[in-house]
């Protein structure tokens, strides 16, 4: 029986490049799936976020905590000024 090396008469080399080559490709496919998931569980992180932000703003006690952490900005930033 012909071995597959004879019949494509490539040295063992080559065929070992082309498997190496697949298993990096298999591995990179692997790790775009990842990335993938990991930016869609960003993204639905980032909405629960707006989400909560949307909540916390409709709280009567937001304004006056904003104010005063206006507040407090503005003297922090004319304390470094001088």
């Amino acid at each position: 029986m012909v071995s597959l090396q004879q019949k494509i008469k490539l040295p063992s080399k080559k065929l070992m490049k082309e498997s190496k080559l697949i298993e990096m490709q298999n591995k990179v496919e692997s790790q775009t799936r990842v990335l993938q998931e990991i930016i869609n569980e960003l993204g639905q992180t980032r909405n629960i976020v707006v989400s909560l932000l949307e909540i916390v703003k409709n709280l009567k006690e937001y304004q006056p905590i904003i104010k005063q952490l206006q507040d407090d900005r503005e003297a922090n930033s004319k304390k470094a000024k001088e």
